[in-house]
Formats: C-alpha cells, structure tokens, sequence
C-alpha cells in the first residue's frame, strides 16, 4: 500500500466527519445512553454492546432524515439520545407495531401465527 494516500485519507475521513456531526453525534450519543442504561440494568455484556450499536446506527440513520420531519440538523442530539433511552428492544417493539399497522394486520394474530 502506497503511504502517499494516507494523509489523503484522514483528511476526507475528517472532512465528512465535520460534514455530518450532527448525525456523528446523535449516533455516539445514542449508543453511549443505550450502553449505560445496559449496564445500569445489569444486562449481559454481549446484549449491551449489541443494543448499544443498534441504538447507534437507528439513530444515525434516523437524523439523516431530520430535514424530512422538518426538523434542524442539530436535533440530532435530541433524536439519539431519545433512541438511546429507549433502547433496541422498544424499537423493535415500535417498528412491528408500523409495520402491522401499515399492513392492516393485527399484532394478536401475528403473534399466533408465530
């Protein structure tokens, strides 16, 4: 690999970093609130960094779509630590209840079904 390159790099690496640090930051934040919630609950390692990232990447894929919900970009704080607050469990929860309830199906008999 040619060395040349490198500091080509982590300069465009820093550059979208300053692009998008609302979005960089609701995904920290929302990741760190999920860890600590964890690991306050008592959950096991393996659940809370799995949790934590979920958290992390729902949050910065959600505060990429801000400006769609009329929202400023630096709500992205408010948006991941909200996401971080509530945790992976909950946001599944959330997006089978859209999901059924977008498909006209009902979450009893979904769960029948199971």
């Amino acid at each position: 690999m040619n060395d040349n390159h490198l500091p080509d790099i982590a300069n465009q690496t820093l550059k979208w970093i300053a692009t998008y640090l609302p979005s960089v930051y609701a995904a920290g934040a929302a990741l760190t609130i999920s860890a600590l919630n964890d690991i306050r609950a008592g959950k096991p390692r393996l659940y809370t960094i799995t949790g934590a990232l979920i958290c992390g990447l729902f949050a910065l894929s959600l505060s990429a779509m801000l400006e769609y919900f009329g929202l400023p970009p630096n709500a992205g704080a408010f948006v991941g630590g909200l996401v971080g607050f509530v945790g992976a469990d909950r946001l599944r929860d959330i997006a089978l209840a859209l999901v059924y309830r977008r498909a006209g199906m009902d979450e009893q008999k979904e769960k029948e079904i199971e």
